[in-house]
């Protein structure tokens, strides 16, 4: 005995041809009307919050007390003129005497051997390291590139501006450097 399922399946949509219409269906509200109420919501929760920040109580007696004391003529007392008198401190003419574990700082002093860098980047890639090479040539500083490695399989491309022999030209490229929004480290180097 066979069966023809196809026949069976259009006999069923026959004897209910309006089954689909009979649904109702729920209609959304649009896309626009719920932009609208995020966007009422946000401010909502903005403006408690920002209320929330504000002092909620002024005290009315700050504005009287200002007015009593511009009435008196009083000035205003500073405590800090009685600190300062209380903390003074007397600076001798001579330096004290310098022990070894007091150091001041002092600008290096450059030997005969000696020379002054400024390392102004360190870079993985070369592409970095040459492009701020370039853009310190353009500042008419003499800059190179030092390739490092410091563990097996890294290299690293330092940008080095120099060398120098005296302070006077380590301080006019630093303050250059500077100006120009790029840090330096002061490297010295045996010649």
């Amino acid at each position: 005995m066979t069966r023809d399922y196809a026949k069976k399946s259009s006999h069923r949509s026959q004897n209910r041809p309006n089954a689909r219409k009979s649904r109702p269906t729920k209609q959304s509200a649009p896309g626009w009307l719920w932009l609208l109420a995020g966007i009422l919501v946000g401010v909502l929760f903005t403006v408690l919050f920002q209320l929330s920040k504000t002092p909620d109580t002024v005290t009315a007696s700050a504005p009287e007390e200002s007015l009593a004391q511009e009435e008196s003529g009083s000035k205003p007392r500073f405590d800090f003129y009685t600190l300062l008198r209380e903390s003074e401190f007397i600076v001798p003419d001579s330096p004290p005497p310098q022990t070894d574990s007091e150091q001041v700082a002092t600008p290096p002093q450059v030997s005969a051997n000696e020379v002054f860098l400024l390392q102004v980047g360190s870079f993985k890639a070369s592409s970095d390291a040459d492009s701020l090479r370039a853009r310190l040539l353009l500042l008419n500083l003499s800059a190179s590139i030092e390739k490092v490695s410091p563990r097996k399989g890294e290299n690293w491309h330092r940008v080095l501006v120099g060398p120098f022999t005296n302070h006077s030209d380590v301080s006019a490229a630093r303050n250059r450097l500077s100006s120009n929004g790029i840090d330096s480290l002061l490297l010295k180097r045996k010649q």
